[in-house]
Parts: structure tokens; C-alpha cells; sequence
């Protein structure tokens, strides 16, 4: 049989669409077709036609991998991610490599580019996550979610008078992007979103989840305005699979407004109830003023994983460095990941990636080091499972990783997965 790997071509959206339908049910039932799979670049900016992979076997289409492309907030900055979705194979052909050997293949032509991370979501305790982790995919966090009856949401709505909530309009999109891009500075996860991904995702059609999306009908998506100013905003409608439950796909104020926050979950919870919902679901957002407003509902574990694997250890560290950053003293510390090598130096207030002598070496854990770039693992932590010789204190080098890095908790809203 002959095997070939390669990208897209025009004329590909029809097998690719067939084979999607063929291995997931959602997009059985979601009714995918060729024009609705190119559509998908619209909703998602990141989604480029260069980034599906295909392998075939004797001219077939047998295994398919997109690579969507998204910067991602982590404790290193910002940092370009190859994001990984829509990996499947003809039933007829698994059990044969062909998957692995594509995505390996996608690995290798993002790092070569230089992308710092890849990173995926995928079912917990799955036959895809085994074959995630064997290609050095780390498990970062399993999903999470609130959900209450509507009658315990309905004990936790407060009326904020001061705040106005009304339908989202297109004058709003500049202002709605700002209250997001503001409220992710204090994530990581949270991918960097623009005002034409925003009108797509959220005036265009109400997306729900990754690549769904619904129309949109008239009270799904609106703001909390304050003063002319636009505070918060939320996306919520119907599950579309289940008529009694009522879901929140994004619900966002800027820091500090939990009087926004509040406003908008009343306002979600007073039409859940108009629209027959039995009880209400939304993503579990870390932070106290997200769980005090969600205090009626309870934590739930989902059966997703998010998983990530550094692909460039020196892009990684060279966008660590270009942060702003407050350096104590001088000292040069050289970091292995995965056989990669590279030296942090700080010399006469200056800090840069290179290879120069070291005053310690620290062979980094890779599972504690992507825990750690999305606030799953402290600093302390990291170098406890780390290998580390140094001929300077502990202190000095923690403190270098400190200075570097910046773990905050993580979140991704569901319209902003892959």
C-alpha cells in the first residue's frame, strides 16, 4: 500500500467533511458538509486551509489533523500555539500508526516554524489521550463546570440597578474585544481574540463549543453598560441538545466589576427561566469573583483534558525574556527540556537567551513544566522535580524563575477552543 502525507488541496473540504462525519457523531448530527467545514475559517481565524493535514493509503483519505493557530496567554507571555483538533481515522484503517505518524509530522512542521507550544483538548482516560502522551502531550487540567437547578440559580439573582443589560450590538464590537483582552491578562489559557473573530463567533451566529455554532437569535448575546461604557457582556441560549438546560457559553466583566458580572448572571438566569430551562450550565471560571456570583451552583468534573507540549524551547525562552522583567543580580542559568538546550544570562541589566557558560544547570520536568505555563505548578515546585546543579544558591535561581515567569490560574471559554 502506498502511504502519502501532505496538506490541503482545493477539492479536499468533501472527504474531509465525509471522514469527519464518519468519526464523530457531533458532526454527524451537526450535519458538516464541505461548505460548512470551509466556513469553519471564518469562525476561526486560526483556522487556516494550509493547516489540514491529510494521509492517504492508495489515493484514499484515511486519517486527517488541523492544526489551528492561536496565541495563547501562559506564564512565558504570549506565545504562538499549534492547536490540535479534528484528529480522526477511517474505522477501517486504525490500529496501524497513521494518526501518529500525521501529527508527528504536524509537530515537526510547526516547530520548524517556530511556534513555541502546541497544545489540544481531547477525552479523559481516552484511546486518543494514550496516544497523546506517547508523543509527549502533557495533561494540564480536566474540564470543569458549574451547574445548578434553576430554582437555586433563581436564590442567587441580585437586580443592579445602576447597570443596563441590553442586546449586543455592532457598535459594541471594539469595546466588547477590550473587556475580554483586559479580563484574560489575569489568565493564562484565554487565546488572544479579535474584533472580526468576535463579530463572527458572536454577531454572525452564536457559537457554542469549538466549531458549533447556532443562529443567532435576538437576547442570546448581550452587554452590561454603564455610564455609555461597556462592562461586562454574556452568550447564553438553549443547549441545543437537551431542552431542559440552559447554557453559558461566555460570561465576562472587566476586573473588579463583579456588579457587572452580577447583572448579567440575573439577566441569564431570568431568561433561562422565560425560555423553560430546568437548570443552567456554564464553564467553571477560577477567581473569587466568578464564585461568588456562581455560589448557588455546584463544581462538576467533565470528561475533557486539556493537554500541551512545549515544540520550540528557545522560542519559548526568548519570549520570556523580552517581557518586562525587575532582575535582582546577575547570573546565567542553562536549561535542558527534552534534549533541547539553551542559557539564560543576565549581565549588566541585561538579559538574553544564548549559550554562554552557566552558574547553574537545571534539567527541567517536562510534565511539571507545562503545568507551570498555565499555573498548575509553582516555581518551587517546578525545581523540586527538576534536576538542578548550580554552583550558587537555590534562592538565586528560583528567583531568576520567578522574574521570568508568571503563573496566573488558566481558563478557556469554550467558543475559543479547538
Amino acid at each position: 500500500m502506498a502511504e502519502n502525507i501532505r496538506t490541503y488541496r482545493p477539492g479536499d473540504e468533501e472527504s474531509i467533511a465525509s471522514l469527519l462525519r464518519k468519526c464523530f457523531e457531533t458532526y454527524s448530527s451537526y450535519g458538516l458538509d464541505s461548505s460548512k467545514w470551509l466556513e469553519l475559517a471564518k469562525l476561526n481565524e486560526g483556522f487556516k486551509l494550509e493547516g489540514a493535514y491529510l494521509l492517504e493509503v492508495d489515493g484514499k483519505l484515511v486519517s486527517h489533523v488541523q492544526v489551528v493557530e492561536k496565541k495563547l496567554r501562559t506564564s512565558a507571555g504570549f506565545l504562538e500555539t499549534a492547536g490540535i483538533a479534528n484528529v480522526s481515522t477511517d474505522p477501517e484503517y486504525r490500529g496501524k500508526g497513521h494518526a501518529s505518524r500525521l501529527l508527528s509530522k504536524a509537530m515537526e512542521d510547526y516547530k520548524r516554524r517556530g511556534f513555541p507550544l502546541t497544545a489540544l483538548f481531547t477525552g479523559y482516560a481516552s484511546g486518543p489521550q494514550r496516544i497523546y502522551r506517547r508523543l509527549g502531550y502533557v495533561d494540564i487540567c480536566l474540564d470543569e463546570w458549574w451547574i445548578a437547578p434553576l430554582w437555586d440559580a433563581q436564590g442567587s439573582i441580585r437586580e443592579v440597578r445602576w447597570i443596563e443589560v441590553r442586546e449586543a450590538e455592532e457598535r459594541d464590537i471594539q469595546r466588547i474585544t477590550r473587556v475580554y483582552e483586559t479580563s484574560g491578562n489575569f489568565y493564562t489559557g484565554w487565546p488572544v481574540r479579535s474584533e472580526s473573530e468576535c463579530r463572527e463567533k458572536m454577531f454572525a451566529r452564536t457559537a457554542y463549543h469549538s466549531f458549533f455554532y447556532l443562529p443567532r437569535s435576538p437576547g442570546d448575546f448581550v452587554v452590561a453598560e454603564e455610564g455609555g461604557e461597556v462592562v461586562g457582556y454574556a452568550m447564553a441560549a438553549k443547549i441545543p441538545w437537551d431542552p431542559e438546560g440552559f447554557g453559558i457559553a461566555e460570561l465576562v466583566a472587566l476586573p473588579g466589576r463583579v456588579d457587572a458580572l452580577q447583572a448579567l448572571f440575573t439577566y441569564v438566569v431570568k431568561r433561562a427561566s422565560e425560555k423553560g430551562a430546568r437548570y443552567l450550565r456554564a464553564p467553571r471560571v477560577p477567581g473569587a469573583e466568578y464564585t461568588r456570583v456562581f455560589s448557588s451552583f455546584r463544581a462538576q468534573m467533565g470528561g475533557g483534558v486539556f493537554m500541551s507540549e512545549v515544540l520550540n524551547f528557545r522560542a519559548l525562552l526568548e519570549n520570556a525574556v523580552a517581557r518586562e522583567t525587575a532582575f535582582l543580580d546577575e547570573l546565567a542559568l542553562r536549561l535542558k527540556y527534552r534534549g533541547e538546550v539553551a542559557t539564560v544570562s543576565v549581565r549588566e541589566g541585561r538579559v538574553k537567551v544564548g549559550e554562554d557558560s552557566a552558574d547553574a544547570v537545571v534539567d527541567l520536568d517536562p510534565e511539571t513544566f507545562n503545568r507551570f505555563l498555565f499555573g498548575y505548578s509553582s516555581a518551587e515546585e517546578l525545581l523540586l522535580n527538576s534536576t538542578v546543579k548550580a554552583d550558587v544558591p537555590a534562592k538565586r535561581v528560583l528567583n531568576l524563575f520567578k522574574e521570568l515567569f508568571s503563573p496566573k490560574p488558566m481558563h478557556i471559554w469554550l467558543v475559543d477552543r479547538w
